[in-house]
């Protein structure tokens, strides 16, 4: 499975006679059956080597030994084997120091599962049980887990999305040194919290995302503890809906005071913002919708915000069931307008009560969407 351009790169550094193996995730998504997204490469070959070599690079992250090769067939981060200084702020280390052993390098990583490395041959290099943590579903930390999670207090997140992500157990020792360290997720900037929260709203198991609340990783943008979470309407759910009908189902749990601020502080995009905030006042009261209500809310709010509303509360069948019913119709598809109710002596708000008015009665077939029929019921004369 590994890629032409990635063989050449490999091929290329072992002819020049440094170490060079593809690392990480690609190994690891190559084990399971799965298409890695992308490949990583560490080497043995410093910065300065590696631009003699390859025609063509790009020194994305010369700081800590990472430059960009270009190749006809793709591109890849090709890093200098390194041991990481000391964290100080709990999440990059102040220094590295580059290194001439893989071991070094692999042991510096975050969880066994991708602490691997595949040689050309596709020989795999598996110093730290990542194999056998595969074969039994469990996510666990290279080395000390209170080590690891001091370092960088983003893996604690990045353990649950991998289990969300593989369906794996975050392994005993690994979970209670995340449950014991879960304050330091504070230092935490809000973007990459929002990332990893993303990333596993996106995966197979949205409802993982739970457990981040559950272990006090969140806590910083939470109003309340929780113990248990209910999420699991999350599955039934698209992914770009998924981050809305989250803060929807907090509010609801009363973890935070309102979708719309929870999303604000996580700094989320102000279209997922607008979208919770739309949602959470939508069926208020725990009332579970019926198709009616969901009709009615279709001719005043967007497809998306009642979506995301009904999936909140177990109804998003019913919701994507109505809408591409197409039986809804809006004020501003009515084949009369605003300026045919000023004709018909109507003034400012009464124009758009009249108007939502009629939606209601033609999306419940009480009335067809005609013009004529239309005007006649806002006392106009019928026209051609």
């Amino acid at each position: 499975m590994m890629p032409e351009y990635i063989t050449q790169i490999l091929t290329r550094l072992r002819g020049a006679g440094f170490r060079a193996y593809a690392v990480g995730g690609c190994v690891r998504d190559t084990l399971l059956g799965a298409q890695p997204h992308d490949w990583d490469v560490a080497t043995s070959a410093t910065v300065e080597e590696m631009s003699r070599l390859f025609e063509r690079t790009v020194p994305t992250g010369v700081k800590y030994g990472t430059v960009t090769v270009l190749l006809p067939g793709g591109a890849a981060e090709v890093t200098t084997f390194r041991r990481d200084g000391e964290y100080l702020d709990g999440r990059k280390p102040e220094s590295v120091e580059f290194v001439t052993e893989l071991r070094e390098d692999l042991r510096r990583r975050d969880f066994t599962v991708n602490a691997m490395a595949m040689g050309a041959d596709g020989e795999i290099i598996d110093l730290f049980g990542g194999r056998e943590d595969l074969r039994r579903g469990v996510i666990r930390c290279v080395g000390d887990p209170e080590e690891r999670f001091t370092e960088d207090a983003l893996r604690m997140l990045r353990a649950v999305r991998f289990s969300a992500r593989l369906g794996f157990e975050i392994e005993e020792k690994t979970l209670a040194a995340i449950i014991r360290l879960a304050p330091n997720a504070e230092k935490l900037s809000a973007e990459r919290v929002h990332s990893e929260l993303s990333k596993t709203l996106l995966s197979p198991r949205p409802e993982y995302a739970g457990h981040m609340i559950e272990y006090g990783l969140l806590s910083r943008f939470m109003s309340a503890p929780a113990k248990k979470t209910g999420l699991e309407p999350l599955r039934a759910v698209p992914g770009e809906l998924r981050l809305a009908v989250f803060a929807v189902l907090c509010r609801d749990l009363g973890l935070c005071q309102s979708a719309g601020g929870l999303l604000r502080e996580l700094r989320a995009t102000s279209a997922d913002i607008k979208l919770a905030s739309e949602a959470e006042k939508l069926f208020s009261g725990g009332k579970m919708p019926d198709e009616d209500d969901i009709l009615m809310a279709l001719v005043d709010h967007t497809d998306g915000s009642v979506l995301a509303a009904c999936a909140a509360r177990g109804a998003y069948g019913q919701a994507r069931a109505a809408v591409d019913s197409a039986r809804c119709v809006r004020p501003s598809q009515l084949a009369v307008t605003g300026s045919d109710a000023a004709e018909a002596g109507l003034r400012g708000s009464e124009i758009g009560a009249a108007l939502r008015t009629l939606a209601v009665e033609v999306t419940f077939g009480r009335l067809k969407n005609d013009r004529a029929a239309l005007l006649q019921v806002l006392n106009l004369p019928r026209q051609a």
